[in-house]
């Protein structure tokens, strides 16, 4: 098992690989071991067996857009009854653990590393993830049943994907993409609606560099 652990390293030198090659793979064990890395040493995650590290190095425009979502959600819930946690906090999924960007769940008291049962996932693109977002991630968070919505933002122009949880149960195949600064997404299980204005405050129209 820690041979496939070790299939799973993305990034990062000698160190990186040890602590990958000491991983436990069992989704608790993980989060145990996960809580105890330094924040030098990189974000990790499990899915499907394989432990995953990623190196932290956001950009501005990243860290512009995680920072409006932050503030704009904590504005419209009422944080006595809803929990916001960003990054570091850890999602299981029927496939491992990840850490997303942002996380929405129903206020607890306990003092847990993880939640089971999100109501809402955003991950705001980077270079290093964006293969995955829309692929690996996806598949994975959309078959959590409490979650209610996953929401992908770009970090370099005013686009956002929806992925909104069905009457029926069902997550739909494809997203509702947004672009512009019109228009608002939805947020199922919050009763609360972002506007593409808030979540890309500071975000030009187009991306950059064209």
């Amino acid at each position: 098992m820690q041979d496939d652990a070790h299939k799973g390293f993305r990034e990062g030198g000698p160190r990186q690989e040890d602590l990958i090659r000491s991983a436990p793979t069992e989704p608790q064990a993980f989060l145990r071991w996960s809580a105890q890395r330094e924040r030098e040493d990189g974000k990790f995650e499990l899915s499907r067996g394989r432990v995953i590290c990623e190196m932290i190095n956001a950009s501005n425009l990243h860290s512009r857009v995680l920072s409006n979502l932050v503030i704009e959600l904590g504005r419209l819930l009422d944080l006595g009854r809803f929990d916001i946690g960003i990054s570091d906090f850890a999602v299981q999924t029927p496939y491992g653990v990840r850490s997303p960007d942002v996380v929405v769940e129903n206020a607890r008291s306990l003092r847990v590393l993880s939640t089971a049962t999100p109501l809402v996932i955003a991950e705001v693109l980077s270079p290093s993830t964006e293969s995955t977002d829309f692929t690996e991630k996806l598949e994975e968070y959309t078959a959590i049943e409490a979650l209610q919505t996953y929401l992908i933002c770009s970090q370099d122009e005013r686009r956002a994907w929806v992925w909104a949880r069905q009457t029926d149960g069902s997550s739909p195949g494809r997203p509702l993409e947004l672009v512009g600064r019109e228009g608002a997404i939805a947020l199922g299980g919050l009763n609360v609606q972002l506007t593409m204005a808030a979540i890309f405050r500071g975000i030009p129209d187009v991306p950059t560099g064209e």
